[in-house]
C-alpha cells in the first residue's frame, strides 16, 4: 500500500524568512558589507523559498532581489518570499546587479566566495567599477547549521521514510541477487510509496567492494557469507535523511560478528556522549578511540559524521579537524566504519537530532538486530 504525507504538516512562513534574512543582514554587517550575493541553490531557498535555479540572490538592508531568467519568472515570482524578482531579459547578470547596487547605495558587497567562479568574480568586479567586493564563506550555512522547529519535522518525516526504505531493502537483500538489482528495488520502490529518495546515489556494495565507503553499486551477484552495506536515505519537503545498516547473508563468521560489534559500539558511545555543549571533534575522537583500542583504528578512514539538512553533506562536520561546539537544533550523522581491503567493510549510520539536554535518534526504525539472514 502506497504511504501518504501526514495529513498535517506546518509550512515555513513568510515571518520565518523574514528572520532568516535579517539574520543575514546582521552576519555581512559583521564583515562590514553592505550586501551579500547569494548563488548557491540551497541557500537561496532556505532564504526564500524558491529553489534557486540559475539565480542570483541580492541581500540588503534596503532591498532583496532574486536575478534570474525568463525560464523562471512565473515560478519565482509565485514562490519566492520577501524578496522582489527581476528578471534580466537582455541585460547580463552583471549589470542588474551593478543596478541593484546603485538603487540601494551598496558599495562594500560580499559574495558567496565558494560558489562563484574565479571568473565570474573577475567580470563582476569589472562591471562593478569603484564598489569593492568581499569574498565570504559559508554565511547562510552558518545560519542552516541551526534547524528550526518545521525544519526539524521535515527531517523526521525523511527519516521515518528512511527507515522504511531500509527495512524493505535488508529484506529483499538475498543471495543470487546483482547489487544494482537491489538498488532499483529500492527506487522502485520508492516511488510506488510516494518517497523522494535523498540526494546522493544509493549504495549498495557486498563482499570485497564494501571495503569502499563510497562504493558504486555494480552488476555483481551478490553471494552467500557475503556482507552487504546499504547507504541511503529519503527527502521530505527539500529535507534529506542519511542512514546505513550492513547484514550478513548466511552463517555469519566470527571475524564479521568482532568486527560488527566493535562499530556498533562505537557508534552508541559516540551517540551516548551527543549533547549541547561538546565540541564536535570529541565526539569523533571517542568513537574513533574505541575502534583504535580494539586493533582496528588503521581502517576507520574516514570521519565519523556530519550535519544534514538541505544538503545531504552539511555543517557541523563530526571530524578530528571540527572547531565546532554542538547546539541544540543540530542534526548530525553518526556513521563510523571499519574497511578491510580485499575483505569487506561494515557501517552503520543514524541520523541524530542534538535536543535540549542530549540527543534523539531520529532513523531508530530501521532494523538494526538484523544484521544475519
Amino acid at each position: 500500500m502506497a504511504l501518504t504525507p501526514p495529513l498535517i504538516w506546518q509550512k515555513i512562513t513568510d515571518m520565518s524568512y523574514a528572520e532568516r534574512q535579517k539574520k543575514l543582514i546582521g552576519s555581512i554587517r559583521a564583515e562590514s558589507a553592505d550586501a551579500f550575493l547569494v548563488r548557491k541553490k540551497e541557500n537561496i531557498a532556505y532564504l526564500t523559498g524558491a529553489r534557486g535555479e540559475d539565480a542570483v540572490l541580492f541581500v540588503s538592508a534596503g532591498k532583496n532581489v532574486l536575478i534570474t531568467d525568463s525560464r523562471y519568472e512565473e515560478e519565482y515570482k509565485k514562490n519566492a518570499r520577501k524578496c522582489s524578482v527581476k528578471i534580466a531579459g537582455n541585460k547580463d547578470l552583471r549589470e542588474i546587479i551593478s543596478e541593484t547596487c546603485a538603487e540601494t547605495g551598496s558599495k562594500l558587497i560580499g559574495f558567496e566566495a565558494d560558489n562563484f567562479t574565479y571568473q565570474a568574480y573577475l567580470n563582476l568586479k569589472k562591471r562593478l567599477g569603484n564598489r569593492k567586493l568581499i569574498p565570504l564563506m559559508q554565511v547562510v550555512e552558518g545560519l542552516r547549521i541551526l534547524k528550526d522547529n518545521t525544519e526539524i519535522r521535515y527531517i523526521r518525516q525523511a527519516c521515518e521514510y528512511g527507515a522504511k526504505l531500509m527495512n524493505y531493502a535488508i529484506k529483499i537483500t538475498k543471495p543470487g541477487i546483482s547489487e544494482n538489482t537491489i538498488k532499483r528495488m529500492i527506487e522502485a520502490h520508492a516511488l510506488k510509496n510516494n518517497i523522494d529518495l535523498a540526494g546522493f546515489d544509493i549504495i549498495v556494495a557486498s563482499g570485497a567492494n564494501a571495503s569502499m565507503p563510497h562504493a558504486a553499486a555494480s552488476d555483481k551477484v551478490i553471494k552467500r557469507q557475503e556482507m552487504v552495506t546499504i547507504d541511503l536515505g529519503a527527502m521530505y519537503f527539500s529535507y534529506n535523511s542519511d542512514l546505513t545498516r550492513t547484514v550478513f547473508l548466511g552463517k555469519i563468521s566470527h571475524k564479521y560478528l568482532h568486527a560488527y560489534n566493535i562499530v556498533l559500539s562505537s557508534q552508541t558511545i559516540a551517540i551516548e556522549n551527543l549533547k549541547p555543549g561538546v565540541y564536535a571533534k570529541d565526539i569523533d575522537a571517542v568513537s574513533r578511540r574505541y575502534i583504535s583500542d580494539r586493533g582496528m583504528g588503521s581502517f576507520f578512514i574516514h570521519s565519523l559524521g556530519h550535519g544534514i539538512g538541505r544538503e545531504t553533506h552539511e555543517s557541523p562536520a563530526i571530524s578530528q579537524n571540527s572547531k565546532i561546539k554542538l547546539e541544540e537544533g543540530m542534526v548530525v550523522t553518526i556513521e563510523p566504519g571499519i574497511y578491510i581491503p580485499g575483505w569487506g567493510g561494515i557501517r552503520i549510520e543514524d541520523t541524530v537530532l542534538i535536543t535540549e539536554n542530549g540527543c534523539e535518534v531520529l532513523t531508530k526504525g530501521a532494523a538494526r538486530s538484523e544484521i544475519c539472514r
